[in-house]
């Protein structure tokens, strides 16, 4: 297709699918039939089926352009961004990949964005082929109360009912919001990135339209097994929304849960699960079951909440402090703080099996602001001096686990000089274009000084310019004004204290070990050194008995 052509298009429909080849085959069959003369286009990301979805799909004959675009596995939430990525048209419209498109849908969403929407939701009534059970019942009545509820808003539409199965907006306006959260649903898991995404726009000040005659069915295909996935899914879901936004919560955690449902879920889950479930697949209905069958969804949403750290609440905050993340036997004096990248990432896996939530920055100021809670067992992961090794061996498994992390970097010197008179082997510090790197894959780049002394043995003046100084090298390069700050060494004095407030940092790290706790010195936290000693159950020892 010509560049031309392209920029003329007014609609892209983007449409994310997993293991579902005749269900969105339908579904994008059924775009033939509408009728919009305005130009489109549609583009199905494939998140990494294995069920032969992309070659059914290259093998459509269909009257506009079309593209497959696979990927491995990772979730709605990035195949979504990826396939806005590719589309071109002025408009994107999203639709799960079990929607049946009307003939006048993009018609009835290019009116109302003409009547100025920035983005338009519309009804998602049940497809009349689906399965016939209690599920689709539930999911039919759903969608005609949920339309009701929204024609009766007056101003602001409610922003947990903006959902991604069908969602019409301007491209700009999308990546000018950043796109969908791909902290939600990552690694191929259910729940919330829409809700996220409809509070964003919310805050923005966008216009946001439900247009009840721009219809697309749903074709509600989902196994019992399948939905108490998701539920489990969608409680790991709520935890992490009420994480990221504390204030928005109240349609949160409004599920049954009883006092016995702890004992319940611990001894007898399995087994009424296997029952329940044998009974449905057998194609037994009635009321009896499927009040048996929500209760089990409850206890499947909880153990969800339990998996994501619970709901959030004044619990105390655990920061680990790591260094080299490189093999350093041998190297004297630095051995134990060089801890191999297979080491490296067996701990973040152990925590991770025992329940540890990792937290970022914004989340970390929020709880010592007071203003929200954390999950179970929070963690914030810290490294000191900027090692060249965090970004060419720790970020990768990083990334990969969806952990976030700051990084303090010591910004006047490129290596480890201050290790040298007691023979310690040069390491080489990252410069600038490393540090930039690490802030485009969403490390926090903190202060660690500009020559890593003992910020309590120099003059005012020396102090003066290790910490202000700092500052501004980090802001010289391009970086975002740091906020946080470890003391080299973790050594620290009242006037040392004193100088990182008035350079403007909003807290300060030592190498004490303990836990942050609501009432905390801002400039005294607490932090958990991990060192190359630190494997198995001398992690979780050393993390666990903290107080």
């Amino acid at each position: 297709m010509s560049t031309e052509k392209q920029s003329q298009l007014r609609f892209s429909i983007v449409i994310p699918t997993y293991q579902r080849k005749e269900v969105v085959k339908a579904s994008v069959k059924a775009l033939s039939r509408l009728e919009f003369a305005g130009g489109l286009e549609a583009v199905v990301v494939v998140d990494g089926s294995t069920d032969g979805t992309a070659e059914a799909l290259r093998s459509l004959d269909l009257p506009f352009p079309f593209r497959v675009i696979e990927q491995e596995n990772q979730g709605a939430s990035t195949a979504r961004n990826r396939g806005a990525t590719a589309a071109t048209g002025e408009i994107i419209l999203f639709l799960d990949d079990d929607m049946e498109a009307h003939p006048q849908l993009l018609n009835e969403h290019d009116r109302s964005h003409r009547e100025g929407a920035d983005a338009v939701i519309g009804h998602i009534p049940l497809h009349p082929d689906s399965p016939q059970n209690f599920l689709s019942e539930l999911v039919g009545q759903w969608a005609e109360e949920r339309v009701s509820e929204l024609q009766a808003v007056h101003g602001k539409l409610p922003f947990n009912e903006i959902m991604t199965g069908q969602l019409s907006i301007a491209r700009e306006t999308f990546f000018a919001l950043g796109g969908f959260n791909t902290k939600f649903t990552h690694g191929g898991s259910f729940g919330n990135e829409d809700l996220d995404f409809g509070l964003r726009l919310q805050e923005r000040g966008y216009h946001i339209t439900f247009n009840p005659q721009a219809i697309s069915w749903q074709k509600y295909v989902v196994s019992p097994r399948q939905y108490l996935r998701q539920y489990r899914q969608a409680g790991r879901a709520d935890v992490l929304f009420a994480r990221l936004h504390p204030e928005h919560t109240a349609h949160l955690f409004t599920r049954t849960q009883r006092p016995s449902d702890r004992l319940v879920w611990r001894w007898w889950r399995p087994l009424l699960r296997w029952g329940i479930l044998s009974l449905l697949e057998r194609g037994m209905q009635g009321p009896r079951l499927a009040r048996l069958f929500s209760r089990l969804v409850d206890l499947e949403y909880y153990r969800g909440v339990r998996d994501g750290g619970g709901i959030p609440g004044p619990a105390s905050l655990r920061v680990l402090c790591y260094h080299a993340v490189s093999d350093l036997a041998g190297a004297t004096v630095i051995e134990p703080y060089g801890i191999p990248p297979d080491q490296f990432r067996r701990q973040l896996d152990l925590l991770q099996r025992w329940g540890f939530q990792f937290i970022d920055v914004h989340e970390f100021f929020r709880y010592l602001d007071r203003k929200a809670g954390l999950p179970r067992r929070a963690v914030l992961l810290t490294f000191d001096d900027c090692y060249r090794d965090i970004l060419e061996a720790a970020l990768p498994i990083l990334r990969e686990k969806g952990i976030p992390a700051v990084a303090f970097a010591v910004s006047r010197l490129k290596t480890n000089v201050w290790d040298r008179p007691l023979g310690a082997p040069s390491l080489h510090l990252l410069d600038a274009d490393g540090l930039r790197a690490l802030t485009r894959e969403g490390v926090v780049i903190g202060s660690h000084s500009r020559y890593h002394p003992m910020l309590n043995r120099i003059s005012p003046a020396q102090l003066k310019e290790e910490i202000e100084g700092s500052v501004s090298d980090l802001e010289a390069m391009g970086l975002e004004r740091p906020s946080l700050l470890a003391y080299p060494y973790g050594e620290y004095n009242e006037k040392v204290q004193q100088a990182a407030r008035k350079a403007g940092l909003r807290a300060a790290f030592t190498v004490e070990p303990g836990l942050v706790r609501s009432g905390t010195d801002y400039y005294r936290l607490p932090r958990i050194e991990i060192l190359r000693k630190h494997t198995g159950w001398r992690l979780l020892w050393r993390v666990l008995r903290v107080n």
